[in-house]
């Protein structure tokens, strides 16, 4: 599914951010990312969603080679995929059912099949009942639900997520956990970076541990 062949990231103004990375990351795993901050992890997710690109080595997902990748085949390759941001984006001038529906309407599905797709993710995330709310009227841990609804209705074969529970409360990160575990339960490849070591220690999977850049350590992945 993923993988790092001797990969490094040095930004304009001279920072190595990552340095000499190999990783790879089955179809179907749940990887967590950890390391201090300033130690690579973000870096490492934008690489593998595509909002930077490796500076040298080879970055794979699935059959997209995201080195090569042309601006105009970025879209394509999203597509395929969903991310959840710490901060969470959403549109503040759409209701919760329209955030989760531009997902799809934006890959050009139909309004039927967007109406259907999106009433059954705010279900699964428990916000049937808010869909006509706008995400200012939400707590943080709803407007979470929201764009872990957002980054699924597609149906994608990973799921990146930047430090998903950093501003919730710890009953609503878990409630947020559990949410991605059924996801991968169900298939999905979900790679998470996070400073949360105890959710990483009770949720026993892979974790690579990032320091200054390189990969220094891994935990193999222990089944539930």
């Amino acid at each position: 599914m993923i993988s790092l062949k001797n990969v490094s990231k040095i930004y304009a103004n001279k920072t190595r951010a990552l340095q000499n990375v190999d990783l790879e990351i089955g179809a179907g795993e749940f990887v967590f990312l950890v390391g201090k901050s300033g130690a690579g992890k973000s870096t490492l997710i934008k690489l593998l969603y595509r909002e930077e690109t490796a500076s040298r080595g080879v970055v794979m997902v699935n059959k997209f080679n995201l080195v090569r990748l042309r601006n105009y085949q970025i879209p394509a390759y999203r597509r395929k995929i969903g991310v959840i941001f710490q901060d969470f984006k959403l549109l503040p001038d759409k209701s919760v059912f329209e955030n989760v529906a531009f997902a799809q309407q934006v890959i050009g599905k139909p309004r039927r099949e967007r109406t259907a797709n999106t009433n059954k993710m705010l279900s699964l995330v428990g916000l049937a009942a808010k869909a006509g709310v706008f995400p200012g009227e939400l707590s943080g841990g709803e407007q979470q639900r929201v764009c872990v609804a957002r980054a699924m209705v597609n149906n994608p074969m990973l799921l990146i997520a930047d430090e998903p529970t950093g501003n919730l409360d710890e009953t609503t990160a878990w409630d947020i956990m559990k949410l991605l575990y059924e996801l991968n339960r169900l298939g999905t490849t979900v790679v998470m970076a996070t400073h949360a070591m105890h959710i990483v220690r009770r949720m026993k999977r892979r974790v690579i541990r990032v320091e200054g850049g390189r990969i220094t350590g891994e935990q193999p992945e222990v089944n539930l």
